[in-house]
This record gives C-alpha cells, structure tokens and sequence, in this order.
C-alpha cells in the first residue's frame, strides 16, 4: 500500500488519485448521503461565504475539484462575484464542467499548482483551498504564495480535517488488511489542531470553526466504494472485499448503523505575519 507520502505526492495526485473525479465522488457520497447533519457541508461553508464577503468580491478556490461547492449552492451566488477555479488536474477540472453544466460559463476554470501561482499580487478579496492544503509537498510557499495574491484586507478559507476524522473506518481498514501499525494515506498533514500554525507564517489573524457531524452509514457498498478510492492496487482488486464487507454488515446488523465520528472544519485567516 502506498505510504504517508502518496498524500502529497503531487504527479501521483494529478495522475492517479484525482485524474478525474470518480475516487473523489466516492467519498464525497458517502458523506453527503449517511451525514447526521441536517445541514450540508456546503451549505454550512457557503454560508460563512455570504456573511464575509457580501455582493461583491473577486474569489479564487485553489484545487476546486470537480466544483461541489458552486453547483450545490448555484442560486445563491451574488452577481457581484468574479470567480476563478483552478485545480492542478484537468480531468478533474473537466469533470467540475461537467457538473456545473450551464453554470460553467459563470467561471474561469483552468489549472493551476497553488505553489506557483501566475496572478498578480492583491488580485483576490478571497482564497478558498477547501480540503486541498494537506496535498501540498512545500505548503509554507502554498500558503505565501495565497498571501501573495490576496489584496491587503482579503481573507482565506480553508477547510481540513482533525486528527480524529472517520477514526472508525479507519481503525476498520487497518483490522481488515491485518497492518495495526500501517500509516494510510489517510494522514493528514494539516489539521485542524496545527493548521494555524502553519498559516501563521503568512497570516497574523486566524480562526478555526467547526463543523458538527457525523456519520451513521446504513449499507455496505457505499462503504466499500470508499474504500475502493483509496487506489491502492490490492485494494481495488478485492483481496480484502469479503472481510471489509463481513465487518460492516456486522456493525450494521448490530447497531442499525456503521457510526463514523467526523472532524471538520474552517480555518478563515486574514493580515499578514
């Protein structure tokens, strides 16, 4: 199985992991279908958006995937904004099109590796780079090239993961491929517990706001499709299908419920150090 490294790896993550969106639409499903948050995470995020930025603003989302955020919230955004998504692949870009449909002339869309990026300084009143930081191989010139770009009073957005987050499945995933010990992919580099830390080398004023849920996941193959993204080969193979799928409908059988804990949230950075 690939190591901690896979995790910003950045040809293998433009190459493999998210040539396109099919790995990352699995895991997107199994959030947005089994959450116990009557409130989308997008909604939640989008929220956050409108109360910061009012009617008018110009936004770049680095590593925008395949657009969730934009099609999900698509009759509310302000006439005022001028938006810009980029991601390091064009598969995933193209998938992000593909969604959005119509709605894709709204924005410019075109690849971009956040560490280098090409605009000029002061450009942008908000950075979005939602779940995507932890991907970076040098993240402090990331993070100053964001600054960079950023007018004097603009904000960044950046959504990450706890050092908790879908603890459960992943104490499942080490149990069925019998490696206690493994470090997954999974590790997450940038976490809400040291995000601000390594923001603070670009930004002065940072905050961190969680978002509360959690998942209580009801079928076996939506969890198994999850387990599939990983992209390791004997994963995706199925050498480990018939006792990852033994595991859940066990639980499931149990409980009514394979109980995921979540640990997400929004660190929203301002100034400079």
């Amino acid at each position: 199985m690939r190591r901690v490294s896979s995790f910003t790896d950045s040809e293998y993550l433009k190459s493999k992991q998210y040539k396109d969106s099919s790995n990352l639409g699995a895991r997107i499903a199994l959030h947005r279908d089994y959450s116990t948050s009557s409130v989308g995470v997008w909604q939640w995020f989008f929220d956050m958006l409108l109360a910061t930025l009012g009617s008018r603003a110009r936004i770049l989302e680095v590593g925008a995937g395949r657009a969730d955020l934009w099609r999900e919230n698509a009759s509310r955004i302000p006439e005022g904004w001028d938006i810009t998504l980029t991601d390091l692949s064009e598969g995933m870009l193209a998938d992000g099109r593909q969604q959005l449909g119509e709605l894709a002339d709204r924005f410019e869309m075109h690849t971009a590796n956040v560490q280098e990026l090409a605009d000029a300084d002061n450009t942008y009143d908000a950075v979005i780079a939602n779940f995507m930081l932890y991907h970076l191989p040098d993240r402090p010139k990331g993070i100053a090239q964001i600054r960079r770009v950023l007018k004097s009073d603009g904000v960044l957005f950046a959504c990450t993961l706890g050092g908790n987050h879908m603890r459960q499945y992943w104490e499942l995933v080490k149990s069925v491929v019998n490696q206690p010990d493994m470090v997954f992919q999974g590790h997450n580099p940038f976490t809400l517990e040291d995000g601000a830390q390594q923001l603070s080398t670009s930004f002065n004023d940072i905050v961190m706001v969680r978002y509360h849920c959690d998942l209580k996941v009801t079928e076996v193959d939506p969890m198994l499709a999850y387990f599939h993204s990983n992209g390791d080969k004997a994963i995706v193979s199925g050498e480990y299908d018939a006792a990852f799928r033994e595991h859940v409908q066990r639980e499931i059988d149990e409980k009514g419920h394979f109980f995921i804990q979540k640990d997400t949230g929004v660190f929203v950075a301002r100034g400079s150090a």
